[in-house]
């Protein structure tokens, strides 16, 4: 129960027989005008109708025409204004209707309007007698159609006016009703009849408000010519839109929220279909319009529906404090209504996001690519909408939804960057999520040093040239020696186990000393590391046979082939295990044993021929830069980074370029 309730109710009992009777006397149909009774006319009144009648008559100044339309009591005429060669209306009494009361309220009428020269408003040109001395009112000619008929056609919206959402067109309409009401409460107007049958759309969807014959002055002008609302006690205005004070009957009942309580009306039929008080009795009419509030259709926006409720107060404190606030309130709704419809369409495309997420499919490259095709329109909608406003909870919510999908979705992919990239977009990120995206950082970044230092570890261009050199200075002494020591004792009188171990031992010293010499470089990757074991192993080795050798008096022709065995070996374990492109070089030491085998005379020269294949394969293979595979991952991963950051900058780019909204009509 509103504060209204009560004071209506002392007043509803206490006129009871009063509205009884008005009930049975009243019109068949609710949304049709209740006019003051003429024992309520000033005589201030009277005095004006009685100095226009001393004008003089002025004939020939407008050629009326045929019948445009009329009403009770007045009868609107085509007309043309002579002087000024413009069509006019020309609206005079019906002469069956001729009384002095109907032409005061005719002549009120355009004193009303006159008084208002506002572009919402039909101008009054003149206020003249007709050839027989009775008043008639000039007005603009207007071609259109009233608002009421264009409510109930939005086909026919579309079409005259070639507008895409007749509802937004409706309520601009709206809010320049309330731009002339809101002009006539400056001037003391109160018009106590609006509703859409007295609003008038032209031709090129101007809008003017009409009949203003029950309006009243809330200031007393002393001219006589507008009714005071003090002095209107009887029940006047359309019953389906009537706000409670006007069932009242007090002299201080109405005021300038009278009219927004009418202004909320009528956006409650352009809401509902239908105006807001309707029953089947006049008395249950009167009920709800003191004590009902009237139900929204289901699905209106919430914010519209706090508007039409405050409009609709049935206490006039509690409505707004004028028409103009209404219409600011009108307007920043259809800006609201803008970022709402965005945020909408972009709901539709997380939807299909999160449906995405769970369907990877095959193609994982792919499937990726549409889930960030998605996250850019619905963030980029998202995003738009709270650029249009500001406090758009929807648009908030949906945008932090489409970023949770997407940060889960890099964390599953093991991609903390692009998820802590996605976490700043967050306003308040959950704290367990933040924990997460900084643990799976932690972890990524030590996978990652992991992998550098395994991927540098393997890397076949470390120490490159170090090892060419060592190669190629290696080699040919092991190619050299073998060769020269065949060459000066073919017959090999001079060739025992003492002089091969000297001269494994000098060997396997200057190895020594140049792995001393390039230990930096030889000891940055697992593949130098090995190769230089594997010279070590190779050298030490063939010391250890021509001594073991020596000792047990095996034949010098059994130790160079155990030496040449295990040269084989080791140069076969480098191809499987190091470097697979070493394989020329182990199969020309099985070649070179096979030969030494087959003719003992061959054994040395065999020896220089694999020390040869050995050194060239080598120089071969460490003479240009190869790709390892994890080059080509980190070469991957930069790439995908590069892309993500692209977009990021393509959806900035596009969210900053977006032009702005036009303004409100």
């Amino acid at each position: 129960m509103s504060a209204l309730e009560p004071s209506f109710d002392a007043t509803l009992d206490a006129r009871l027989e009063d509205l009884e009777r008005v009930a049975s006397g009243l019109i068949s149909r609710p949304d049709q005008t209740l006019r003051p009774k003429a024992a309520h006319e000033a005589d201030a009144g009277r005095r004006a109708l009685e100095m226009l009648r001393g004008l003089d008559t002025t004939t020939g100044r407008i050629a009326v025409q045929g019948t445009l339309g009329e009403g009770g009591m007045g009868i609107v005429r085509a007309g043309r204004q002579l002087a000024l060669g413009r069509d006019v209306a020309v609206k005079t009494v019906k002469p069956e209707a001729r009384t002095e009361s109907a032409t005061l309220k005719l002549l009120r009428e355009a004193w009303v309007t006159g008084t208002l020269e506002h572009p919402n408003v039909v101008p009054v040109h003149d206020v003249s007698l007709d050839a027989e001395g009775h008043p008639q009112i000039i007005l603009k000619k207007i071609a259109g159609d009233e608002w009421s008929v264009l409510l109930r056609d939005p086909a026919r919206v579309r079409a005259r006016f070639s507008v895409r959402d007749p509802f937004e067109w409706n309520v601009r309409v709206l809010m320049q009703v309330c731009n002339a009401i809101d002009y006539a409460h400056a001037r003391g107007i109160v018009h106590r009849d609006l509703k859409p049958e007295n609003v008038m759309v032209g031709e090129f969807g101007e809008v003017y408000v009409l009949d203003w014959g029950i309006a009243v002055a809330l200031l007393d002008d002393r001219s006589g010519r507008i009714p005071l609302a003090s002095e209107a006690i009887g029940i006047a205005g359309t019953p389906a839109y009537m706000a409670p004070e006007m069932l009242e009957g007090r002299a201080d009942a109405l005021s300038k929220q009278t009219d927004v309580y009418l202004l909320g009306a009528m956006l409650y039929e352009l809401l509902a279909g239908h105006a807001p008080h309707t029953g089947d009795t006049w008395m249950e009419i009167f009920h709800r319009i003191a004590c009902v509030e009237p139900a929204l259709p289901e699905g209106t926006p919430a914010e519209l529906a706090r508007i039409v409720r405050c409009a609709m107060a049935r206490t006039p404190s509690e409505r707004f404090e004028s028409a103009e606030a209404l219409r600011i309130a009108l307007s920043t709704f259809l800006e609201h209504r803008g970022s709402l419809e965005l945020a909408e369409r972009a709901e539709g495309r997380l939807l299909e996001l999160q449906a995405e997420r769970t369907q990877p499919g095959d193609d994982a490259e792919g499937w990726r690519l549409r889930l960030y095709h998605l996250f850019g329109e619905c963030r980029f909608g998202f995003l738009e909408a709270l650029r249009r406003w500001r406090d758009n909870e929807r648009a908030r919510r949906g945008l932090r939804a489409a970023l949770m999908v997407m940060i889960e979705f890099e964390l599953e992919s093991n991609d903390p960057r692009a998820a802590a990239l996605l976490l700043g977009e967050l306003d308040d990120p959950p704290d367990d999520l933040v924990a997460r995206v900084a643990a799976a950082r932690v972890a990524h970044e030590a996978e990652e040093a992991r992998r550098v230092a395994l991927a540098r570890d393997l890397d076949p261009d470390v120490g490159r040239r170090t090892r060419r050199f060592l190669t190629l200075l290696l080699g040919s002494m092991w190619s050299l020696s073998p060769l020269l020591t065949w060459l000066l004792d073919p017959r090999r009188v001079t060739q025992t186990h003492r002089h091969f171990l000297l001269l494994s031992v000098t060997m396997t010293l200057l190895a020594g000393a140049l792995g001393v010499w390039a230990r930096d470089s030889l000891s940055r990757t697992v593949i130098n590391r090995n190769l230089a074991g594997a010279v070590g192993v190779a050298l030490l080795s063939q010391v250890a046979l021509t001594s073991a050798g020596a000792v047990l008096g095996t034949s010098f022709e059994a130790t160079l082939l155990l030496a040449m065995f295990d040269h084989a070996l080791v140069a076969t374990m480098v191809a499987v295990g190091t470097v697979p492109r070493m394989w020329p070089a182990a199969v020309a030491f099985w070649a070179a044993l096979a030969i030494a085998c087959a003719e003992h005379a061959w054994t040395l020269p065999s020896i220089a021929a694999a020390n040869v294949v050995m050194t060239v394969n080598g120089l071969l293979l460490w003479g240009r830069v190869d790709e390892d595979e994890f080059s080509l991952i980190r070469a991957r991963q930069a790439r995908r980074r590069n892309e993500f950051r692209a977009f990021l900058e393509r959806q900035r780019f596009r969210r900053n370029s977006t032009p702005e909204p036009p303004a409100p009509r």
